[in-house]
């Protein structure tokens, strides 16, 4: 299962923003399976979508980017549902999005906690948990 999820660079989401690499005292560490298709799915939800392009890939992300400012009401995160969706369909190894929810945070006006279900091609279903703040 682990060749048809592939391996990458461990990455580390700090709530501050942005993205680092996870190094151990010899290396960088890695993330494979199960594990790697998780942060590979948070990874394209944070990604807007076209920011890769000048690498060759215009179409990669999600453009949950396109709602920073806007007011997080029902249709707003009905968008925000949909966009996640359809991100984290695009990626190769997803067989279905069984379910999306967005949840504001009572106590952070402006972020929201995405939570969606995927059907990997392989394995057992698994859970995404993304903070997003669109404040």
């Amino acid at each position: 299962m682990a060749d048809v999820l592939k391996r990458d660079l461990r990455l580390l989401f700090p709530r501050t923003g942005g993205v680092d690499l996870v190094a151990s005292t010899a290396d960088f560490e890695t993330v494979e399976g199960r594990d790697n298709l998780a942060q590979a799915l948070i990874l394209r939800l944070l990604v807007g979508r076209g920011e890769l392009r000048t690498l060759g890939h215009p179409r990669y992300g999600s453009r949950i980017h396109e709602l920073i400012g806007e007011p997080m009401d029902g249709p707003n995160r009905e968008l925000l549902r949909r966009y996640v969706r359809r991100a984290l369909m695009e990626d190769p190894r997803v067989e279905e999005v069984t379910r999306v929810d967005v949840l504001p945070r009572k106590d952070a006006p402006g972020v929201v906690m995405v939570e969606a279900a995927v059907r990997p091609a392989t394995g057992a279903p698994l859970e995404v948990k993304v903070e997003i703040d669109v404040g």
